[in-house]
């Protein structure tokens, strides 16, 4: 069983402003770019990096190449890491999505929540953990691997680990590039850090 970094790709231009979910062309911005050059010296730093998995979204991967550049190993894709798919309510601008009767269930009832077009937040815990676990059985317990997704996946998966009620994952807060830490072992689960952030200078 691994030890493995979850990290959320750097800042874009859509966060609080539009709903990515799936969209394709979601790039990193001037911040993100800086962070996932940060990250990478970071995480290099002080961790022995076995493999990096990465979304396939654009901003998970410009995240994830710099890190897999200084580690000189290649970058994999894994779907399972993706971000929720919001489906036709992806695009939608915060100011839309305030208005929307779905959108305010998602912040009363996640769980009950399927969204037209895309997935449930159960559907999007089932695979992001059906993919965790995968990484964790082709590694050793001494392997520390890098997974870098997304807020919401992130946060399903950290709160899968932790037994906690899936309508009480948005209590956690998971920052652009930020890292949380879990630790598997044959019998436990650990989580070390959870939304480590970054000191970026201006």
């Amino acid at each position: 069983m691994a030890t493995i970094l979850l990290i959320r790709h750097g800042e874009t231009d859509y966060i609080g402003k539009r709903l990515a979910g799936h969209l394709p062309g979601v790039h990193l911005n001037a911040k993100g770019r800086q962070q996932a050059e940060k990250l990478a010296v970071v995480v290099v730093s002080t961790h022995p990096v076995k493999a990096i998995y990465s979304s396939p979204l654009e901003r998970a991967q410009e995240t994830a190449t710099p890190l897999a550049v200084k580690c000189k190993i290649s970058l994999q894709l894994a779907p399972g890491l993706m971000e929720v798919n919001f489906g036709n309510l992806q695009g939608k601008t915060a100011g839309q999505l305030k208005h929307l009767k779905l959108w305010k269930q998602v912040h009363v009832d996640p769980s009950s929540v399927h969204f037209p077009g895309g997935e449930s937040y159960f559907e999007a815990q089932h695979r992001a953990i059906s993919e965790i676990e995968r990484i964790q059985s082709i590694h050793g317990k001494d392997d520390l691997v890098v997974c870098v997704s997304h807020a919401d996946t992130i946060r399903l998966i950290i709160t899968h680990y932790l037994h906690m009620p899936l309508k009480e994952f948005q209590c956690l807060t998971i920052d652009p590039a930020s890292i949380s830490t879990l630790r598997f072992t044959d019998n436990r689960f650990q989580l070390l850090n959870m939304n480590e952030k970054l000191e970026i200078s201006a």
